[in-house]
């Protein structure tokens, strides 16, 4: 059982908790219709223990309604700063969405993502090609273009607000496009929420795992990940363990470091290791 309520974050010890078991099922839609990525992890649970006041929020008809309302009306105020007079936002979206080959160009700069010729440069030469791999991520990418009011997030958002399911289609950018696109566009500092700011810091921390040839980090390596935020152990074993489920395994033994392993892909790397050492 894992010591945190999925939904804050915070230890369960810091106030009331509450085992859900029959009312999953409530959990699981109220996931889904509030569209935050929890609902897949949810799906494998038989229960889960959670504080009793965050449940009751979270599963509110009211809250949840305030929470899709909110998420229209960011959209639509986004759409509305990012398009012209003269056409419909939503008709030149779909249209240019409809070009856009998410599988073969970069999600943010746009250009072609040439991964075979990659391959044949030297390690220290090539340019890293990620693929989106959380529900998250899109929404994420959505906080960031609002901080920014230039060319490449109006093009960014165009490309993925409307119906898009990115990790559904595939979608791939160069790592230092996205390392970019995180960056301010003037000398302050962007003004993320907090929680976007870690939805972001996250996503690098899974991007290094499963672009990474190894099956095993320790918590300090994954620590060091990310560019945008500096993340605290809980936090991050927490996500670790509601994007990875029954997939991971967290090793902590007192005065020692702790170590990250993917023990369904062990075996898998340690073969394509293997197969690439023979051949060179």
């Amino acid at each position: 059982m894992s010591e945190y309520c999925f939904i804050c974050t915070h230890l369960l010890t810091e106030s009331e908790t509450v085992t859900v078991d029959r009312g999953m099922k409530t959990l699981i839609n109220a996931s889904a219709e509030r569209d935050d990525g929890y609902s897949e992890f949810l799906k494998k649970q038989k229960s889960v223990t959670i504080h009793s006041n965050c449940r009751k929020i979270y599963t509110r008809k009211c809250s949840i309604a305030a929470a899709i309302k909110r998420k229209r009306e960011e959209q639509e105020a986004n759409t509305s700063t990012g398009s012209t007079v003269s056409s419909p936002p939503r008709t030149r979206s779909r249209s240019s969405d409809s070009a856009f080959c998410f599988k073969k160009l970069c999600l943010f700069c746009g250009n072609k993502l040439n991964e075979e010729l990659q391959r044949k440069k030297s390690l220290d030469r090539r340019s890293k090609i990620c693929q989106v791999s959380t529900l998250q991520f899109k929404h994420s990418i959505l906080e960031v273009a609002r901080t920014r009011s230039d060319a490449i997030s109006k093009a960014v958002v165009a490309r993925i607000e409307f119906d898009y399911d990115l990790v559904a289609a595939e979608a791939k950018y160069h790592q230092e496009c996205y390392t970019s696109f995180l960056k301010p566009t003037t000398g302050g500092t962007v003004g993320r929420p907090k929680d976007e700011a870690t939805d972001l810091a996250m996503q690098e921390i899974f991007t290094y795992i499963e672009s990474s040839n190894d099956c095993q980090f320790t918590l300090a390596e994954l620590k060091d990940v990310s560019k945008i935020l500096t993340l605290d152990n809980r936090t991050i074993k927490l996500r670790l363990k509601l994007k990875y489920g029954d997939k991971i395994i967290i090793t902590e033994k007192p005065g020692a470091l702790t170590f990250v392993c993917l023990i369904n892909s062990h075996h898998e790397i340690l073969n394509q290791s293997w197969s690439e050492n023979k051949k060179n």
